[in-house]
C-alpha cells in the first residue's frame, strides 16, 4: 500500500504516513538520501557497474535491522533495471527463514528466475529442461497427476497456465518448505544427496536463460537476484548459511545480494572472511565521536539528516507543540529511522486519543518510554548484557563477546561507520536504570 500523496497536517495523517515498511516505486518522493550512507550505496552500485557480461557474485548487504536496507535495495534494483534482469525477493514471504538452508535458496532462486522469464515470453531449452525435470521426477516421485492434484487455485493464478512442469514442481517444493510440512526434510535430504547435479543442472538453466534474455534485450548483461530479508534470520541460522555454506552460496551463474544479520560479522568465524564484497548500511551519526567520552555531544548534522526524515512527511509546525519535541524523537532514536517511525506512530496515537492538535511533551515521553520499556524487557533475558553495554559505552568498541551479536540484532548497540568504525549503546538503553547502574561500577 503506497503512502499518503501529501504530507501529514493531522496527527492520523502522520500516523499513517510514518509507516515503518520499505519504500515502495510510489513512495520515492519521501526518500531521504543520507549523507551517512551515500558511499556505500555508491560503491555497490560500483560493484554492479563492473560486472562483466555473464560474470556471476555474491554481494552481502547488512546493516542494523530497520535501518533502511530494504528501501535502498529497491532503490538499488530499479536503477539496474535497463542493465539486468533484477529479480526482487522478499524471502521472508516465501521460505521459512528461521529455518533456511542453502538448498532452499537454491530452488526458490531458480523458481524466481524461471517466472521472470517466462513473463518476457523465454522459456529454458528443451532438453535442459527435460533433463531437469526428469530428476526432479525421479527424486520426489511427482507426476503431472499428483501435481494437479496438490496445486491449489492460488497456486494456478500465481503460475499462468502455460507454466512447465518444473514451474509447477518448484511451487510446491518452496511452498512445503516454507510451511514446514513433514517433506521439508525429506525434500532437503533427496536434494543434498545429489547436490552437485542440482547445481549443474540450475547453472545450466541460468546461462540458457541469459542467453535468450540478451537476444531480447541486448543492453542486459546479467541476472540480478536480491535476497532481502535473510537478515532476520536466527544467529544459528546465519551462521550456518553464510559460514558454513559461503562456497555454495556463491556457486550460482547469476548475481546475488544477500541481506545478512550484522551480528554475524562479530564471530571468530565472521562471514565477511567468505564474501569478498560485503555493503554495511551505516547508522546515521546522531553525535560527535569522542573515544573517551561517556556521553557524547549531539551532531547537529546527523540530527538534521534524521528530523529531514520527518519533514519529508508531516507539515512541521501542524504536527509538533514545539520544535523540540521532534529534536527529543531525533535525539531518542540514535540514528536509526524505524525508531524514528514508531516512536513518531506511538506519540501520534497517544496525542490522539489524549484529544491533543498537535503532539506535546507528554506524548513525546510516552513514545520514548515505550520503547526503551520494550528494551528492558529484553534485555533482563540477555546474560551480562548491561556490563557489556556499558563497557561499549566507554569504549566505543565492539568485541567477540558471547552477547555482541545478540545485542547488535537487537539493536541494544548500534554501529557507526565512514571515516571512522565505531559504537554506541542504543540511547534508548542508555536511560535504563540498569545501565546506569552499570557504568558507575
Amino acid at each position: 500500500m503506497s503512502l499518503p500523496s501529501q504530507k501529514a497536517k493531522t496527527l492520523k495523517e502522520a500516523y499513517r504516513i510514518c509507516d515503518v515498511t520499505p519504500l515502495t516505486e510510489a513512495d520515492q518522493k519521501y526518500y531521504v538520501p543520507l549523507e551517512a550512507r551515500n558511499d556505500v550505496i555508491a560503491r555497490l552500485n560500483s560493484v554492479l557497474d563492473f560486472v562483466e557480461l555473464g560474470e556471476s557474485k555474491a554481494i552481502l548487504f547488512t546493516g542494523h535491522i530497520g535501518s533502511g536496507k530494504s528501501s535502498e535495495l529497491i532503490r538499488v534494483g530499479k536503477y539496474w533495471e535497463n542493465e539486468y534482469e533484477v529479480i526482487f525477493v522478499t524471502t521472508q514471504d516465501v521460505i521459512d527463514i528461521n529455518d533456511v538452508e542453502y538448498t532452499d535458496l537454491y530452488l526458490l532462486i531458480i523458481k524466481q528466475v524461471e517466472v521472470a522469464l517466462r513473463q518476457h515470453g523465454i522459456s529454458f531449452r528443451s532438453d535442459l529442461l527435460t533433463s531437469f525435470e526428469g530428476w526432479f521426477r525421479e527424486v520426489t516421485n511427482e507426476t503431472e497427476e499428483t501435481l494437479e492434484r496438490s496445486i491449489n487455485v492460488e497456486a494456478e493464478t500465481s503460475l499462468g497456465g502455460e507454466a512447465p512442469f518444473l514451474a509447477k514442481l518448484l511451487f510446491k517444493l518452496v511452498a512445503n518448505i516454507k510451511a514446514g510440512s513433514k517433506d521439508k526434510r525429506t525434500i532437503r535430504e533427496v536434494l543434498r544427496q545429489d547436490v552437485s547435479r542440482l547445481k549443474t543442472d540450475i547453472n545450466l538453466l541460468l546461462d540458457d536463460g541469459m542467453k535468450k534474455l540478451r537476444v531480447k534485450f541486448p543492453n542486459k548483461k546479467g541476472i540480478l537476484v536480491i535476497l532481502d530479508d535473510l537478515d532476520k534470520a536466527p544467529k544459528d541460522v546465519a551462521q550456518r548459511l553464510f559460514t558454513d555454506y559461503a562456497s555454495q552460496l556463491q556457486d550460482l551463474n547469476c548475481v546475488m545480494i544477500y541481506t545478512v544479520p550484522i551480528g554475524s560479522l562479530y564471530t571468530p568465524r565472521g562471514i565477511s572472511k567468505s564474501f569478498e564484497d560485503m555493503t554495511i548500511v551505516p547508522m546515521v551519526k546522531v553525535y560527535e565521536y569522542e573515544r573517551d567520552r561517556l556521553e557524547l555531544e549531539d551532531s547537529d548534522e546527523g540530527l538534521a539528516a534524521m528530523r529531514q526524515l520527518i519533514e519529508s512527511r508531516v507539515e512541521v509546525d501542524k504536527i509538533f507543540e514545539s520544535e523540540s519535541n521532534l529534536l527529543d524523537l531525533c535525539r531518542a532514536c540514535g540514528g536509526h529511522p524505524r525508531f524514528l517511525m514508531q516512536m513518531m506512530r506511538t506519540a501520534c496515537l497517544t496525542g490522539s486519543g489524549r484529544a491533543h492538535r498537535k503532539l506535546q511533551d507528554e506524548d513525546i515521553v510516552y513514545a520514548i518510554n515505550q520503547l526503551q520499556f520494550r528494551f528492558e524487557r529484553e534485555l533482563v533475558l540477555v546474560p551480562k548484557a548491561y556490563p557489556v553495554l556499558a563497557t561499549i559505552a566507554r569504549t566505543k568498541e565492539l568485541n567477540n563477546d558471547d552477547v555482541l551479536s545478540e545485542l547488535l540484532f537487537s539493536t541494544a548497540v548500534l554501529e557507526y561507520n565512514g571515516d571512522r568504525r565505531w559504537a554506541y549503546p542504543n540511547p534508548l538503553v542508555r536511560r535504563s536504570d540498569l545501565f546506569k547502574q552499570a557504568v558507575e561500577i
